[in-house]
């Protein structure tokens, strides 16, 4: 059984709470004949004990605590009128649009109230007739059996996810320090370039203005020796002459 402190209004029909130490002492249903409250006897009463048996194996009933004292609700074995009917699917949408359930997406407070609209369809078919309420109750347990698996899946894909998006994280961490130290050295070896490059170009730049030096230098002591070359040989033309 269930322990809550104050249940929260919901579509599943239960009976008033009774005292839990009360449990044995519950009056059986009354019905109304002709107008006028009889009660339950003979197979009616039998009839009752079973579809109460039947009902609380498939909706178990439920137990609150109020003012220290522990009470304990059964489902109702009330059968379920075209009105239950109509007025079950008016709750329904007031309490989605009360409680803010998502239309659509995982939403708890959707799965909830539909699990609790479904119960009260069991309720409501099991009194009529148990074979069919036991049908539905496997529908029901294969269905969350189904949602429990999908849910599982579900988690088990959120959390592989997870890992995968922490290591690409983790890889892309490494990638961006990876580039930043290649950016650097980039830098500098760019750096270096620029260096070795203005060096070139000094070196190139003084080795023409030395080379250009050089041959005027060059230029100017052959212009000496040529005239050196022509004073000495007008000379020794003189001395050949005067001879």
């Amino acid at each position: 059984m269930a322990s809550s402190q104050r249940p929260r209004q919901g579509l599943l029909k239960y009976d008033v709470p009774i005292l839990e130490g009360n449990i044995k002492k519950k009056p059986a249903r009354a019905k109304k004949v002709d107008n006028k409250t009889a009660t339950l006897t003979g197979d009616d009463e039998q009839d009752e004990q079973l579809t109460r048996e039947v009902l609380d194996a498939m909706l178990p009933p439920r137990k609150t605590v109020e003012n220290g004292q522990t009470l304990i609700q059964f489902v109702s074995i009330a059968p379920a009128t075209r009105s239950d009917v109509v007025k079950l699917q008016t709750q329904l949408d007031s309490l989605l649009q009360q409680r803010k359930a998502r239309n659509t997406g995982i939403c708890p407070i959707r799965s909830e109230l539909y699990a609790q609209c479904f119960d009260e369809i069991i309720r409501q078919i099991t009194i009529d007739c148990s074979a069919r309420g036991k049908l539905l109750v496997r529908v029901r347990d294969e269905l969350r059996m189904t949602i429990q698996s999908y849910q599982s899946l579900y988690e088990s894909a959120i959390a592989w996810g997870m890992r995968k998006v922490i290591r690409v994280e983790q890889l892309k961490d490494a990638i961006e320090e990876e580039n930043q130290t290649l950016r650097e050295e980039k830098r500098s070896l760019d750096t270096k370039v620029n260096d070795l490059t203005a060096k070139i170009q000094f070196l190139e730049k003084n080795s023409v203005e030395v080379r250009t030096e050089m041959e005027k230098q060059f230029a100017e002591e052959i212009a000496v020796l040529k005239r050196q070359n022509a004073q000495i040989k007008a000379q020794l033309d003189n001395m050949l002459s005067t001879k």
